[in-house]
């Protein structure tokens, strides 16, 4: 044991002085520094900024490294403290070596305030680094400030940011989505409509190309729909996929497309950079798209009785109306059958009987009728105790009763939903920035709640274990000893008999327990005592502790306040999204309504004459 003491003894002596581990504080090597980019790393981006904040102490002034400012402007921005991480971006500026990241940095400040609904400073941000933006990092801030500008209104100015674009990679798709969406609202019609053609035909390679492809086919089809250009509105129906989210609006669409008049041929306006994809077509022989999963061999059956219907003679209809009637039938007989709080659905749910009442099934469309009434009236009740639930707080506690402890703040994603009825009818919703950002803060404002409780709760612990201790760390009767032993004597040279404590303490080092320090004199020691604070004045440990308490005592309410706000704020979001469903729900049932009572009407004047 020896040995090993003296070679590690000569080792550290034969090491030079830079061989010691030493670190400018706030410099890439400070703990607090290596430690905060563990944390960013495991997404516990509050306690990254905690441990940074910590550095700073009690003068945020203090100059430091551009990397420790960096790494604390990416734990707030994660953390959802958009505006601390702003103004570090703005003071860093850009440099040789960190142009890009800074960059790209203040590219998420803009995402962060877009997400948030804050368009203007979100457009505002991305227009400050327009004139030192490095290349490579060109193309995300197109996407972001034509997205943007787009969510503005300002369809000119997003249409010119986007067309500027002409190889975005991966994200090539959703910019030309969004290039077509501002061209058409510009006034540019044929050459947006020509953007989302191209759009909805890609060789999707993901599920959100997938739904990419079909919203895009989904916003053509309604449009040629409504501009009474049936023939050019099925064949653009019938890409969209039967399993995606879109396919109950394209099956609807599909069958009014098959009522009306065939319409002209359409032209395609040039935009600057044709040249449709090879694999255009190939994109459409899946099985999961409509026009394979409603072939032609679907209209050998009887249509009528896959609808539920019994056989009748159209007394009103011609042999082509019959036919039209049928090829409704078709996509109307998959719809009903789907989700029926979908109003595509409750829609369709009202179609099939009105086609029949006008070609003369009057039989028929009372039957058919009376099961939309009862379907609605069914939805109608599901969606009132939904409402309960929310009311209930349900929805949210289940919501993040999973993810409770996580620190990912403004990047954490709700990756999937509670088995909850209320969940259920609000996916769309949820699925939505607006109310994502929300629950966002909620968690946030939870989490903040849960540590100052944890740090209050910790501080009356240690307060109780110093106040349990059987004798301070030195005996003041010690200490006394020791001061008298240093203070010199006239009248006798000869050194004092130790006290009684100082002999119980050399006892104590006898019986092998610690020794005190030596008696000689300790200028320190005289020091300490003889300036020691006014009892009023002195701040230790568990003064400490009653200022953390304070504090914490003083924050609680505050946080608490902030939890209830947020809580009803998504609450609200939720009934009112509800409550749409509910009115629209309400429209669909007095429709039937009336309708029925209208054929009633009809059979009793029939009977009458």
């Amino acid at each position: 044991m020896i040995r090993k003491i003296l070679l590690a003894a000569s080792v550290a002596v034969a090491l030079p002085a830079a061989a010691i581990d030493r670190y400018v504080p706030g410099s890439q090597d400070d703990p607090h520094v290596r430690a905060a980019e563990f944390l960013i790393g495991d997404q516990r981006y509050f306690s990254a900024a905690s441990e940074l904040l910590q550095v700073l102490g009690d003068d945020p002034d203090q100059q430091f490294t551009p990397v420790f400012h960096r790494r604390l402007a990416e734990a707030t921005l994660s953390f959802g403290i958009s505006e601390r991480a702003s103004t570090i971006y703005r003071e860093l500026g850009p440099n040789g070596e960190t142009a890009l990241s800074v960059a790209r940095a203040r590219i998420r400040v803009a995402e962060f305030l877009y997400q948030r609904g804050n368009y203007p400073k979100a457009i505002s941000e991305l227009e400050a680094i327009r004139a030192t933006l490095p290349k490579e990092a060109v193309l995300e801030w197109q996407d972001l400030l034509g997205r943007a500008l787009i969510a503005s209104g300002r369809y000119r100015d997003a249409a010119a940011v986007l067309g500027e674009i002409k190889n975005a990679g991966p994200q090539k798709a959703f910019t030309r989505y969004n290039l077509g969406v501002a061209l058409v609202n510009d006034g540019r019609v044929g050459q947006g409509l020509n953007v989302l053609d191209r759009v909805g035909q890609i060789n999707a390679i993901d599920d959100d190309e997938l739904a990419l492809r079909d919203k895009a086919n989904l916003a053509l089809g309604y449009h040629f729909l409504r501009q009474q250009q049936a023939g050019t509105a099925i064949s653009i129906f019938q890409r969209v996929r039967s399993d995606g989210p879109h396919a109950n609006r394209a099956l609807l669409g599909l069958g009014w497309a098959y009522l009306l008049p065939t319409g002209k041929q359409q032209k395609k306006v040039a935009v600057g950079d044709e040249g449709a994809p090879p694999e255009a077509q190939a994109a459409f022989q899946s099985l999961s798209t409509i026009g394979v999963l409603l072939r032609p061999g679907f209209l050998e059956d009887n249509i009528y009785q896959r609808a539920g219907l019994t056989a009748f003679r159209l007394t009103k209809a011609s042999a082509d109306e019959e036919a039209a009637l049928k090829r409704a039938l078709v996509p109307w007989v998959e719809l009903v059958g789907r989700d029926p709080i979908d109003p595509a659905v409750q829609e369709g749910l009202l179609a099939i009987p009105y086609t029949l009442e006008k070609l003369g099934a009057h039989i028929q469309a009372q039957a058919f009728y009376e099961q939309a009434i009862s379907a609605l009236e069914a939805a109608r009740k599901r969606i009132d105790d939904s409402s309960a639930y929310v009311r209930s707080g349900r929805m949210i506690t289940t919501m993040v009763r999973r993810t409770a402890d996580a620190e990912s703040g403004w990047v954490w994603e709700l990756k999937d939903l509670p088995d909850a009825e209320e969940t259920y009818y609000l996916q769309r919703l949820i699925a939505g920035n607006r109310f994502q950002e929300q629950l966002k803060n909620y968690r946030d404002s939870l989490l903040l709640k849960r540590n100052l409780e944890g740090w209050a709760a910790r501080s009356v612990e240690l307060q109780a274990s110093w106040l349990a201790r059987q004798a301070p760390a030195v005996p003041t009767e010690l200490l006394l000893a020791r001061q008298q032993l240093n203070k010199p004597s006239a009248e006798s040279p000869v050194v004092p008999t130790p006290p009684l404590a100082l002999q119980n303490s050399e006892a104590l080092v006898a019986a092998g327990g610690t020794a005190p320090p030596p008696a000689g004199n300790d200028p320190s020691l005289a020091l300490r005592t003889s300036g020691a604070p006014a009892a009023g004045a002195f701040i230790g440990v568990y003064e400490r502790l009653d200022v953390l308490k304070a504090r914490a005592a003083s924050l609680l309410p505050k946080v608490q306040s902030v939890t209830e706000r947020q809580a009803k704020m998504i609450e609200t979001l939720a009934l009112s999204n509800l409550a749409d469903q509910r009115r629209v729900t309400e429209k669909y049932l007095i429709e039937a309504r009336f309708a029925l009572a209208r054929i009633y009407d009809q059979q009793i004047k029939g009977a009458a004459k």
